[in-house]
C-alpha cells in the first residue's frame, strides 16, 4: 500500500470529529426533550389543578356509565350504523368470553341505548308475560328525577319493543325502542322520555339454552339484580373552563378512567418553521434521532376514546409523559397526561399535547453548523495531507530512481543528489549519499587493482626469472633441475596472469580514449576469419556474412578484441572435432554479430553473469597447460558493446547443440 494511500486513510481519523459532534448533537437534543417534558407535564399539573376545583359533572370515581354525546337521534331500527362511531368501543359483559354489549348515548335531552345480545338458542317471549315464566329478556333499572324504575324488555319476534314493568304491567313512561333479530343473537334500540333525567343505570340479561341451562351478564349485584351505576357524559361546561386555562397553540382532552373523552379544547399550532427544513434531513432526523420515537397514532383529533400508555398511567396516578412523531414528516408531538385527583380519588385524566418543532429546529441548526464545520475542516485537513502524501510520495521516488541510478552497468558510481531537507527522508539521502562515497571510493581501488598489482609484481617476477636461468646455467642435480622446472612454470603462469590484467587495463584505457571511424565490419570480419582458422584447427570454422558491406561508425581495434575473446572462448569449449560458426547481418539501428559453437550450454545459474567481471566458466581441465583464466575475456565484450551503444547476449541454441554469442552494435556517437 503506498504512503499516499496510507495517509489517505490516516486522514479519515478526522471523522472523529464530526461523530463527537453528533453525539453532542444527540445529547443536546435528549436534554432539549426532557425540558420540553418538565416544561409540559408543569402545565397539565396546573391544568389539572385548576379543573379540580370545579368538581362539578367531573365522572365519579368508581364504576360509571358513559353516554356519547350524538350529534342527531339515531334511528330506532336495532341498527347501530346510525350512531356515529359512538358504537365502535362498546362496554362488554360477559364470560368466559363477553356476549353482551352496550353504548349509551345522549340526543336531544333523550337518553339512547343499544344493546346486542349474541344468542345462539332462541327462547323468546313477551315482556307481558308473567314474570316466572324462564325465557330471553333484558332487565333495565334506572334511578331518574321521578324515583327508581325497574323494567322488563323482550319479544317473541323483531319489531316494536315490548316493555313491562317488573311485575308484568305496563310501565309508567312511555319507552320507544325496536328488537331485532338476527343471526347467532339479537340487538335493541330503545329511547327513554325526555322527562325521566336518568342519572343511574343497571343493566341486566337472562339467556335461558333449550337444555335449560341460564347465564347472566351485566352490572349485577349478588343477588343477581341489576345495579345501577351513575351516568357521565361529554361536559361541554368544562370546553371554556379548559380554553381559559390551556396554553396557546396546545390541545388539552379530558379523559374518564375507561379513556372516554368528557371534554376538549384547543388544537395543535401548525409549526412552520419546521418547513424550512429539507426532506432529505427530515429523513435523516427520523432515521438516527427519532429512532425510539414511535409513529403517532392514528387516531382522529375528534376522537371519543383515547387508548395511550401514558393515559393508563395516568389514570393509575402516575404522570406520564410521551413522544410521537408526525406519521407524514420528522415533526415531534409531545404529550402528557397527569391523573385529575377530587378529594384524593382519581376522576380521571388530563392529556396535555403540542407540537414539539423547537427541538426539531434547534437540532437542525446544530447540525448544519457541525457539518458544514466538519466539511470545512475535513477538506482542509484531508486536502492538506493529500499535499503532504504527494510531496511526499515525490521525494522517495526521487530517491528511488537515485538509488537506482547510482552504479551503472560497468560498476561505477554515479553522483548521488544530496539534499539539505532536516526530516527522516533528507537524511535517508544524506546517508545514501556517504555509503555511496565510500562504495565508489571502494570500486576505484578494485579498479586499479589489477594494474597496480601487475606493476608491483613485475619487478620481483623478473628478479625469481633471473635467478631461475642463473640456477639452469649451474651444475645441478637432476632432482633440483626438476624442481626448478616446476617453479619456472609456476613464474609463467603467474606472468601470463599479471599480462592479462595489464592487458584489461589497457583496454579500458583505450575504451576511453577510442576514437570512431566508418568501418565496413564485413570486410574486417572476413580478414579476421582467416586468421581464427588456424587458431582454430582442427575444428571447423563456418563463415556467414552477407554479399555487401556493413557499415558501422566504430573502433575497429575494439571491436577486434571483442571477437577475440569470443573466438579464444569457443576454442576452449568446442571439442576438436566440432565446429565454429560467424555471421554477421544488418539490423535495425546496427549490426548483429554472432558466433556460435558446438559444445555444453550454458549453466543455468549463470546465465545472467557471464558478462560480469572476474567470471568464468571453464573447469580446470578445460584451460590448457599454463592457461590461466580470470573472467575477464566476456567482461571486456561487453566493454565494447557498450561503446558501441549495444549489448551482449549469450544463448543455447535452439537445437541444445551448443551456445551462441550475440553482439547487437548501433556505433558509436
Amino acid at each position: 500500500m503506498r504512503i499516499r494511500t496510507k495517509l489517505a486513510l490516516a486522514a479519515l481519523s478526522i471523522l472523529a470529529l464530526p461523530w463527537a459532534g453528533w453525539q453532542f448533537v444527540q445529547r443536546m437534543e435528549t436534554l432539549l426533550r426532557q425540558g420540553q417534558e418538565q416544561a409540559l407535564l408543569a402545565s397539565a399539573e396546573a391544568l389539572a389543578r385548576g379543573i379540580a376545583v370545579r368538581p362539578g359533572g367531573l365522572p365519579p370515581a368508581g364504576e360509571s356509565w358513559h353516554v356519547h354525546r350524538l350529534e342527531f337521534a339515531p334511528r330506532l331500527d336495532g341498527q347501530v350504523d346510525d350512531w356515529r362511531g359512538a358504537a365502535d368501543a362498546p362496554l362488554a359483559f360477559g364470560a368466559p368470553r363477553p356476549w353482551l354489549r352496550v353504548v349509551a348515548g345522549r340526543a336531544n335531552e333523550r337518553l339512547h341505548l343499544w344493546i346486542s345480545v349474541d344468542d345462539a338458542s332462541a327462547q323468546r317471549g313477551e315482556a307481558h308475560w308473567p314474570g316466572d315464566l324462564e325465557f330471553d329478556r333484558l332487565q333495565l333499572s334506572l334511578l331518574g328525577r321521578a324515583g327508581e324504575l325497574e323494567l322488563r324488555l323482550a319479544n317473541s319476534e323483531s319489531g316494536p319493543l315490548k316493555v313491562s314493568g317488573a311485575d308484568g304491567l305496563p310501565p309508567p313512561v312511555r319507552i320507544e325502542g325496536h328488537w331485532r333479530e338476527r343471526a347467532g343473537g339479537y340487538d335493541v334500540e330503545l329511547a327513554l322520555p325526555q322527562d325521566f333525567s336518568v342519572r343511574g343505570l343497571g343493566i341486566g340479561v337472562r339467556d335461558l339454552d333449550a337444555g335449560g341451562t341460564r347465564r347472566v351478564a351485566g352490572t349485577l349485584a349478588a343477588d343477581g339484580t341489576p345495579r345501577r351505576l351513575p351516568l357521565h357524559g361529554y361536559l361541554g361546561s368544562l370546553e371554556p373552563v379548559l380554553l381559559a386555562l390551556a396554553p396557546e397553540g396546545m390541545r388539552v382532552r379530558v379523559a374518564d378512567r375507561e379513556g372516554w373523552v368528557v371534554a376538549r379544547a384547543g388544537a395543535l399550532r401548525a409549526d412552520p418553521t419546521d418547513e424550512d427544513i429539507l426532506p432529505w434531513r427530515r429523513a435523516l432526523y427520523r432515521t438516527l434521532l427519532f429512532r425510539d420515537i414511535g409513529a403517532a397514532s392514528t387516531e382522529a383529533p375528534e376522537a371519543r376514546r383515547l387508548v395511550r400508555a401514558e393515559l393508563a398511567q395516568a389514570i393509575a396516578g402516575e404522570p406520564a409523559v410521551a413522544w410521537r412523531r408526525d406519521p407524514g414528516g420528522a415533526r415531534l408531538l409531545l404529550s402528557a397526561a397527569v391523573p385529575l385527583e377530587v378529594e384524593g380519588q382519581v376522576r380521571g385524566a388530563v392529556l396535555l399535547e403540542r407540537s414539539n418543532s423547537e427541538v426539531l429546529v434547534l437540532t437542525d441548526q446544530a447540525l448544519s453548523g457541525l457539518l458544514g464545520v466538519s466539511a470545512v475542516a475535513f477538506l482542509a485537513s484531508g486536502g492538506l495531507i493529500l499535499l503532504f502524501a504527494g510531496r511526499l510520495g515525490q521525494r522517495i521516488r526521487r530517491l528511488r530512481d537515485a538509488a537506482e541510478r547510482a552504479l551503472d552497468r560497468e560498476g561505477r558510481v554515479t553522483p548521488f543528489p544530496r539534499t539539505d531537507a532536516r526530516d527522516e527522508v533528507g537524511d535517508l539521502s544524506r546517508s545514501f549519499a556517504r555509503l555511496l562515497d565510500q562504495v565508489a571510493a571502494y570500486t576505484d581501488y578494485l579498479r586499479t587493482l589489477a594494474g597496480k598489482l601487475s606493476h608491483e609484481l613485475n619487478t620481483p617476477l623478473a628478479i625469481v626469472r633471473t635467478s631461475l636461468d642463473n640456477l639452469e646455467l649451474a651444475s645441478l642435480e637432476p632432482e633440483a633441475r626438476a624442481y626448478v622446472g616446476r617453479a619456472r612454470d609456476g613464474i609463467e603462469r603467474m606472468g601470463h596472469l599479471v599480462r592479462t590484467m595489464s592487458e584489461v587495463t589497457r583496454i579500458e584505457h583505450a575504451i576511453e580514449a577510442a576514437e570512431a571511424e566508418d568501418v565496413d565490419l564485413r570486410a574486417l570480419l572476413a580478414d579476421c576469419a582467416e586468421a581464427y582458422r588456424g587458431l582454430l584447427a582442427p575444428r571447423e570454422l563456418h563463415l556467414d556474412l552477407p554479399p555487401g558491406p556493413l557499415r558501422l561508425r566504430a573502433a575497429p581495434e575494439l571491436v577486434v578484441q571483442a571477437l577475440d575473446k569470443l573466438v579464444d572462448n569457443a576454442r576452449g569449449f568446442t571439442p576438436e572435432d566440432g565446429w565454429v560458426r560467424l555471421s554477421a547481418r544488418a539490423e535495425a539501428g546496427g549490426v548483429r554479430i554472432a558466433l556460435a559453437n558446438r559444445g555444453p550450454t550454458l549453466p543455468a545459474t549463470m546465465r545472467g553473469k557471464l558478462f560480469d567481471s572476474l567470471v568464468s566458466l571453464r573447469e580446470k581441465g578445460q584451460r590448457g597447460e599454463g592457461a590461466a583464466h580470470l573472467g575477464f575475456g566476456l567482461y571486456v565484450v561487453r566493454l565494447v558493446a557498450d561503446l558501441h551503444r549495444g549489448r551482449a547476449e549469450a544463448h543455447d541454441l535452439p537445437d541444445g547443440d551448443g551456445v551462441e554469442f550475440t553482439l547487437h552494435l548501433r556505433g558509436m556517437p
